[in-house]
């Protein structure tokens, strides 16, 4: 039985605009780092709570995904509510080590979320392009993350 479910088509060109203006603080924090910019650990520290506020909200997506989902028998509704739990709680742990490990912890987080969201979106029939935009995101927030991760 192929699952459907319909986004708001008017919701595309917000969602892509802010998803890519979303990206202006990873890539800074990121070229500053790189740069050699003073205070790299405040700089870092700064990757990291944005990476951990981001990666937070990718997690709830599954969370309104699922509960406007009928559709999902419960085991589906079980993986998706349990899975966006998942990365607020890696985040917080991530904000609890030291930098550098935080920030793999958060690099290594990416691929993990664009995984999952692919699994859901494919599993409800979403449109493509949020997809696209996701897996986008992704292409760009993981190596920033890692790269920061080796700067500090």
């Amino acid at each position: 039985m192929e699952m459907r479910m319909t986004l708001n088509p008017q919701a595309r060109r917000p969602a892509q605009l802010l998803g890519l203006a979303g990206l202006i603080p990873f890539v800074g924090l990121t070229l500053a780092l790189l740069a050699g910019f003073d205070a790299p650990r405040t700089l870092a520290l700064a990757q990291l709570a944005y990476a951990a506020t981001i990666l937070s909200f990718v997690g709830a997506l599954h969370w309104g995904l699922a509960l406007a989902a009928p559709q999902l028998d419960e085991a589906a509704q079980w993986r998706a509510l349990g899975w966006g739990v998942l990365p607020a709680l890696i985040a917080w742990c991530a904000l609890l080590v030291p930098l550098p490990t935080g920030l793999w912890l958060m690099a290594a987080l990416v691929p993990a979320c664009a995984w999952m969201d692919a699994q859901l979106a494919r599993q409800l029939g979403l449109a493509s392009w949020y997809l696209r935009l996701r897996l986008t995101l992704s292409a760009v927030v993981a190596p920033c993350l890692a790269l920061s991760a080796l700067a500090v």
